[in-house]
């Protein structure tokens, strides 16, 4: 059962790089955030691997890397527009759909199929998902569904659940074809410098917009809305976000060895109930019992796959 403690302590690290993203969007821009940060756990991943040994590399490893890596980067850049405008205890509980898109994707790239109990444990994760929708607002069973289609958020978080669904199985392939470290280092690297490129090409951007704007010069504005160049609290936070990101690939990829990947990233996805609780007592997010029941069914779920599957 060591697959379901490296998919736990996947789930923390993934709940707590969510959660620093979440508490300083409004203040820090999220893409140096995580270009630094990124960057930062994939020297880390790099460093192990080498401590290790670097693999031999298969075929398919470089194609793997490239599709999971632009992936990533399109998922993260929706994560971070859902992020700003809806709830973090409504947008991330969107990603508990992967798993369930994960059944049909797993096994057309990988062969991989669940049992019974397993599909059984992922759908009540699933409708513990629901659950966390359903307001005190909501009249009938299908209200939370016309409300997620209302909330722009939400809809940027089930098409990123969708792209994980895909994303993930090349994760593995690109382990396949080396080992558990170096594949997801060159991953979690190359997404760090795409961000650290955007963020350079958005402040430039700002800047040289700026510089064109006319001036009144008996009445200067302040120039606004150009993101800060990276200080102290930039590179402590990516430092801090690098260590969780290291962390959580490692864990996750050693446990994809070991247990077919519907199943750990079910489990993995129980990351949903710390970061419900965190926006709720930190950001005084409302529905908590709503929210708390849905979160105790995704539990319920896990432990079915954990016992049954």
């Amino acid at each position: 059962m060591l697959w379901i403690l490296l998919a736990l302590l996947g789930a923390v690290t993934n709940a707590s790089y969510f959660i620093i993203i979440k508490r300083y969007i409004t203040t820090l821009d999220p893409k140096i955030l995580t270009g630094f940060g990124f960057a930062f756990g994939g020297l880390l991943l790099f460093a192990f691997s080498a401590i290790r040994g670097f693999p031999v590399i298969g075929q398919d490893f470089y194609s793997a890397v490239a599709i999971t890596a632009v992936l990533n980067i399109i998922s993260l850049s929706l994560i971070f527009k859902a992020l700003s405008s809806t709830d973090l205890s409504l947008s991330i509980p969107m990603l508990s759909f992967t798993p369930v898109i994960l059944i049909g994707t797993s096994y057309l790239l990988l062969n991989e199929v669940p049992s019974l109990p397993g599909v059984a444990g992922i759908c009540i994760i699933v409708i513990g998902s629901y659950v966390l929708n359903i307001s005190a607002e909501d009249k009938h069973f299908l209200d939370p569904i016309k409300s997620m289609l209302r909330n722009r958020g939400s809809w940027y978080m089930l098409i990123v659940a969708f792209l994980f669904a895909v994303s993930i199985n090349f994760d593995k392939i690109a382990l396949i074809n080396s080992d558990p470290f170096f594949g997801i280092a060159l991953t979690v690297l190359a997404i760090g410098m795409a961000f650290v490129l955007i963020a350079a090409y958005s402040l430039i951007s700002c800047r040289i917009s700026s510089l064109q704007k006319p001036v009144d010069n008996a009445y200067p504005e302040p120039v606004s809305g150009s993101p800060a160049f990276p200080h102290r609290k930039y590179l402590a936070l990516a430092v801090l976000i690098g260590a969780f990101v290291a962390i959580e690939a490692a864990s996750i990829n050693v446990a994809y060895t070991l247990q077919i990947v519907p199943y750990v990233i079910a489990i993995k996805r129980l990351s949903i109930i710390f970061v419900v609780l965190y926006g709720t007592l930190v950001f005084s997010e409302l529905e908590i019992g709503k929210r708390l029941m849905g979160a105790a069914l995704m539990v319920a779920g896990a432990v079915i796959i954990v016992l049954f599957a």
